[in-house]
């Protein structure tokens, strides 16, 4: 009998059944497809800085940069804390939210016997927040109240009211707490200055529920809901270079733009911590701070022309949010933030959606997604500075992340489907887009971010599924050759190679890792798995055939083994018997065997460590064979 190709044409498709697919890949796991053939996945190894560190928080941001003397960093933006990585170490540079406070006797005791620490400060800021957010005390006149020492440093501050809260030392922290309260309810202290770090924001979207959350009618009013459509999104920090130097925001309209000191980083970097633009402003350049913005979403820096970008913002003139304001502060300046007719400031309110929920430098404009549609941000000069133009409707992107950019065009992720756009918007085909959307938490939603690998001309969108708090799943897009793939792992954040040799990410267990290096995770296996539908054994799957022969033709380029099984089927619906799995070595020139049925599913696995495999053009042997 001939032998006819076991070799499905590139990619996955989820969107019929297994009998309609056929000759088709129906599932995969760490598999990519490349010059139209299926191969393992690039492995990963943990970086060198986080062999004896975790994140505190879960990272969604990693910011790589460069300073002027070309010196490497790597940022990173948690739900608690602000990190930079720099030469294999790891440092804190959460900034500060405030600037330095002077309180007289701001320490009260709890009862007898207890080591208990309130501080009043009346509208402090600190959020109700779990774990508690920070305030580092610089300096304190007397440091024993009542029999209780308290020592300069980095303590949590638990939420009490408005005017009050509650210290506990940072573990690892300079910060002390010692002895115990004699009388209790004693006030003391002397003058104390204190400091606040950003407030903490939440690792988790959350439904909004309570009065007012929901569309204008879906209840009666004066009562709270118990179920809405309205998400509360997880910390996601934004950052952009200014110069040498990072600017960021933690979004939301939350709090004002940050900054960060690259030259004061590397003159102290044990001890730096950024501060708000503001306060830089005022106390290191000397300037006005009054015109910046206390109320942003996403920061973004318009190159080249050089203008700070704010994507959600208060207006001129007004302390309230708006999520579809834009405003810019004037060329090259990091102060004049009104418009005037004197500098290159300005704002522009977007005609739709109610959020702007991305922004990304595209090639020659600004993309510009809000909840439903995509604007085009274009610098334009004096007097206007910049023209914004609807690119398309319909088409608003799913997260803050999830927009790739490739070569000036951009991909995303949206409610519903996937879009491209490169002079015009298109839908993306994609044929395991019910395997995506059908199960997946919209609650986390805003989680979604892409992964760039532009080596293997690849777009990856990771998201979390149904049931998940954390992103668990990944889906592949190769916008060369219009494939498709999907997939597990839990990753969080993600930066492509450029800066960095290799493209880099965190896990929602605190750690980073280099990817694309080597075939394992880490020093363990890297299993992966590939299989078809169920293919008829003749045209229209009459007749049972048997198959008694394999010929195999797998390249290996680590390792020399994986595991191929047959499975067959007389019906759709009847159980399968399966034949192996059998190992296929670089040196196997066929599997002999005897599988009969009308339909048969062919499936690849690899589970030993130091492995990666490609498949070529696989064929078999069969011929029709009698029922009994």
């Amino acid at each position: 009998m001939p032998l006819v190709k076991l070799t499905p044409p590139p990619g996955v498709i989820t969107e019929v059944t297994d009998y309609q697919a056929g000759m088709r890949y129906t599932s995969a796991d760490k598999m990519r497809f490349r010059f139209g053939q299926p191969e393992k996945i690039g492995g990963w190894t943990q970086r060198d800085a986080f062999s004896s560190f975790t994140f505190q928080g879960i990272n969604r941001n990693i910011f790589p940069h460069r300073d002027l003397d070309g010196k490497k960093f790597l940022f990173y933006g948690t739900s608690t804390h602000v990190y930079v990585e720099s030469g294999n170490q790891i440092f804190d540079i959460t900034p500060f939210r405030s600037d330095p406070a002077t309180l007289t006797n701001p320490f009260t005791t709890g009862s007898a016997g207890s080591n208990e620490i309130t501080v009043t400060h009346t509208n402090h800021g600190v959020a109700f927040t779990s774990p508690a957010s920070r305030v580092v005390i610089q300096s304190i006149g007397t440091a024993t109240v009542d029999g209780v020492t308290i020592t300069a440093g980095e303590y949590l501050a638990a939420y009490v009211s408005a005017n009050q809260y509650k210290i506990t030392a940072v573990s690892g922290g300079t910060g002390s707490i010692s002895g115990t309260a004699s009388s209790g309810g004693v006030s003391g202290g002397g003058s104390v200055v204190v400091r606040y770090l950003t407030n903490n924001g939440p690792d988790d979207g959350l439904t909004g529920f309570g009065f007012g959350a929901g569309l204008w009618g879906a209840s009666s009013w004066g009562t709270a809901r118990s179920a809405s459509g309205v998400v509360l999104s997880p910390r996601v920090w934004s950052m952009d270079a200014w110069g040498e130097d990072i600017v960021a925001s933690v979004g939301g309209g939350e709090d004002t733009i940050y900054y960060f000191d690259v030259s004061a980083f590397n003159s102290s970097p044990s001890t730096f911590r950024g501060s708000t633009l503001a306060y830089y402003v005022t106390n290191t350049l000397s300037g006005d701070a009054s015109q910046i913005p206390t109320k942003v979403g996403t920061v973004l820096v318009s190159t080249p022309d050089r203008h700070l970008c704010v994507f959600g913002v208060n207006p001129q003139g007004s302390t309230t949010f708006d999520r579809t304001t834009i405003r810019f502060a004037s060329q090259e300046s990091l102060t004049e933030w009104d418009a005037a007719i004197t500098n290159t400031a300005g704002s522009q309110k977007l005609g739709t959606g109610t959020n702007i929920e991305a922004a990304k430098k595209g090639r020659g404009q600004i993309y510009v997604w809000t909840d439903v549609d995509l604007y085009g941000m274009q610098f334009v000069g004096p007097p206007f500075t910049f023209s914004f133009s609807l690119l398309g409707e319909a088409s608003g992107t799913i997260s803050k992340n999830s927009p790739a950019m490739i070569e000036g065009g951009s991909y995303w992720m949206g409610t519903n489907n996937f879009y491209a756009y490169d002079g015009s918007i298109q839908t993306l085909k994609c044929p395991v887009l019910n395997h995506v959307f059908d199960s997946f938490n919209q609650t986390q939603r805003e989680k979604v971010f892409s992964a760039e690998i532009l080596e293997f001309n690849e777009v990856w969108w990771f998201y979390p599924s149904q049931g998940a708090t954390e992103v668990d799943r990944y889906v592949i897009y190769n916008y060369l050759d219009n494939t498709w793939s999907i997939g597990t792992l839990d990753r969080t954040a993600w930066h492509d190679a450029g800066t960095f040799a290799l493209p880099v990410a965190s896990n929602s267990n605190g750690k980073g890792f280099s990817h694309e290096n080597g075939v394992n995770d880490g020093s363990s296996a890297l299993a992966a798995s590939l299989e078809t539908g169920f293919f008829s054994g003749d045209e229209n799957g009459d007749n049972i055939i048997m198959i008694s022969r394999i010929i195999p033709d797998t390249t290996f380029s680590a390792g020399s083994s994986v595991n191929f099984s047959i499975l067959s089927k007389r019906y759709p619906n009847d159980s399968t018997i399966t034949k192996g799995p059998f190992a296929v070595t670089s040196s196997t020139n066929k599997l002999n065997l005897r599988s009969r049925g009308r339909s048969f599913q062919c499936k690849w696995e690899s589970t030993a460590i130091d492995t990666s495999w490609r498949l070529g053009t696989w064929r078999a042997e069969g011929q029709a064979d009698g029922t009994r």
